[in-house]
């Protein structure tokens, strides 16, 4: 996601990536596959847009 988000906006994000914090999941899952059979619901945008959206979002904001 941080290759995405530095590469759709052209920007340098220094990052590092640490051992987890006590109480931190060792694993994160996302799928949308519950919100489109019970709501209907589908996304329309994918990550790309997603973080160029976010990060013209915070260029933009005052």
């Amino acid at each position: 996601m941080v290759e995405t988000f530095k590469r759709v906006n052209n920007i340098d994000v220094p990052y590092k990536i640490a051992p987890r914090r006590p109480g931190d999941l060792a694993i994160y899952y996302a799928d949308s596959t519950k919100a489109k059979t019970e709501l209907g619901w589908v996304a329309e945008k994918n990550l790309e847009d997603m973080c160029r959206d976010s990060w013209n979002y915070m260029k933009n904001r005052k």
